[in-house]
């Protein structure tokens, strides 16, 4: 009976198999630091029960009335910063920032002026990207937002009646403008500043409402 005899060319094929999927995996996973946020689009119920599991879980002392992070006091941005604890305390894996799919990956720090996210490394795919609004804006500077980037892009959608209206929020529809706007931009991480208060994110914000944000818009500027 013949022995087998494995073919010599067998580990170099295992090796450049290897090599490829190595530096594939590289290119989408980079590390950054990374923060954990609620979507815009995500409404006022499914954003109490986020707080909740995040704060049987995670410090919520700073939002608390007295903390150092009670203010703004909006419940998009108390809930961001309890994900967020949850999000770094568990150790910054995909899907300790999932929250039923109601949370994004910020490669933007959140933190505003008078309160700092925690945020560390961790390793997150940047294929994709999206902007939305930070959780700490408040009313006049997404007002002035959407006045901007609706001077530049098609905002249909989010006007009453629109695929994009609901939830009926100045934070989503702030959001889905800004977006618009950078993508149209070609993603150029400028176009993603709007004085401070945008964060670049990456997966979809668009959340229950069949309302998707656009992503990679051919350039029209």
């Amino acid at each position: 009976m013949a022995n087998y005899a494995p073919s010599a060319s067998f580990p170099l094929l295992s090796i450049l198999l290897l090599t490829f999927y190595s530096e594939k995996i590289s290119i989408l996973a980079e590390v950054q630091r990374t923060w954990c946020v609620a979507k815009p689009a995500a409404n006022n119920r499914v954003l109490r029960g986020d707080i909740d599991f995040s704060c049987s879980h995670a410090d919520c002392s700073p939002i608390q009335q007295g903390g150092s992070c009670f203010d703004p006091n909006t419940l998009m941005h108390h809930t961001s910063f309890a994900m967020n604890a949850f999000y770094q305390a568990s150790g910054r894996q995909k899907f300790d920032c999932d929250f039923k799919s109601s949370a994004l990956i910020a490669l933007t720090d959140p933190s505003s002026s008078s309160c700092t996210y925690p945020g560390a490394e961790a390793d997150v795919d940047t294929s994709n990207t999206w902007c939305v609004a930070k959780p700490t804006a408040n009313d006049n500077i997404l007002q002035s937002n959407i006045d901007f980037a609706c001077q530049k892009t098609n905002c249909d959608p989010i006007k009453e009646g629109g695929l994009c209206f609901n939830p009926n929020t100045l934070m989503h529809h702030a959001s889905y403008a800004m977006n618009s706007y950078y993508q149209l931009s070609g993603r150029d991480a400028a176009s993603c500043d709007f004085n401070n208060s945008a964060m670049i994110v990456t997966s979809n914000p668009g959340y229950g409402t069949g309302c998707y944000y656009a992503s990679a818009l051919p350039l029209q500027i």
